[in-house]
């Protein structure tokens, strides 16, 4: 073989060293692009066929369930999930688009939140309790905007363009809301604590809201201030069901009339440096709007808002602040 025939076959080695360099980074190419694909294919038939969500970490679980048309959760003694937290849920779920493949080697999972001490394992269940999705949510990246996530049943990762992340604490998952009534809604107030002569406050001539009794003592304008408009934005930060409150007393008692012939009774309970607040109302007006668990962030003093979640046999912890307004220090008159 002389040295132009060997020129002439390294010349067609190298071709096709380069074609076949050329197909394999194209395949690579197709592959990644192939996955840039929706992570929900039939989003509005899985939304339309799921009953149960059940999210799993290695310390809690939390099961949502949609009964009677409600989202409520099941592993928390049926408590409303919050609606605006699930509709957050449910359309980053459908825009969700896989954008790049990491990696498949389960000790390097960590490293995007996938092992099984840090991941968040997400169940989408129908009705009959079968599968229609199932996949390990793990870390946001907030420089790249996206999640990590990876299937159950295999080990390949990916990077999904959406914030997928969330929690399997039941709390995260609450509907919050409460009350929201205006001071101008107030009429008349009356305060019991142990030990202590009852505070009540009432409507003067003037329409107004006076101290009535204890008589010989004052109250400050801004404390009363506080008193009045306490009902506003009150919203939940757990519960505990009112059978656990069996052996405990309140540590207050307290109870609202209201300019529409309504009342409010509240009782305030102390459980390990917490407040815990219940509600009964009495005499709502029959015209009354459909309560809904959503209330408004108003202030303009005459909101009258009860969300559904109230009305609830439960004891909510609320902020101490709620408790504090009512304790009241009285002044002497001089």
């Amino acid at each position: 073989m002389n040295l132009k025939d060997l020129k002439t076959l390294s010349g067609i080695a190298i071709a096709f060293l380069l074609i076949s360099l050329f197909v394999f980074f194209n395949s690579l190419s197709g592959l990644k692009i192939a996955k840039q694909e929706i992570l929900v294919k039939d989003f509005d038939q899985l939304l339309t066929d799921l009953s149960t969500i059940k999210l799993t970490s290695q310390n809690f679980q939390t099961v949502i369930e949609k009964k009677n048309s409600q989202w409520i959760l099941t592993s928390h003694d049926n408590f409303p999930a919050n609606a605006e937290i699930l509709r957050k849920f449910f359309y980053n779920l459908r825009e969700a688009r896989i954008i790049d493949l990491k990696t498949s080697k389960k000790n390097l999972h960590y490293k995007l939140g996938l092992s099984e001490e840090s991941r968040i394992r997400i169940d989408l269940n129908n009705k009959e309790g079968v599968s229609i999705e199932s996949f390990d949510l793990g870390v946001f990246n907030y420089l790249v905007g996206g999640t990590y996530m990876k299937n159950l049943d295999e080990d390949q990762s990916y990077l999904v363009s959406a914030n997928l992340g969330t929690d399997a604490e039941g709390f995260h998952w609450m509907s919050p809301y409460l009350i929201n009534i205006g001071p101008d809604q107030v009429k008349k107030i009356s305060i019991m604590r142990p030990f202590k002569k009852p505070i009540i406050l009432d409507q003067g001539d003037n329409e107004l809201l006076q101290l009535i009794s204890p008589s010989e003592k004052i109250i400050d304008e801004y404390a009363l201030n506080d008193v009045v408009g306490n009902l506003q934005s009150i919203e939940s930060e757990g519960y505990i069901l009112r059978k656990d409150l069996n052996s405990k007393s309140p540590i207050l008692k307290t109870e609202y009339e209201f300019s529409n012939n309504s009342s409010l009774k509240l009782e305030f309970f102390e459980i390990d440096s917490e407040i815990f607040m219940t509600l009964d109302f009495a005499n709502l007006p029959s015209n009354f709007p459909p309560f809904e668990k959503r209330i408004s962030d108003s202030f303009e003093g005459n909101q009258f808002e009860i969300s559904s979640n109230a009305l609830l046999q439960f004891a909510f912890q609320v902020n101490k602040m709620n408790y504090d307004n009512l304790n009241l220090d009285l002044e002497d008159i001089n």
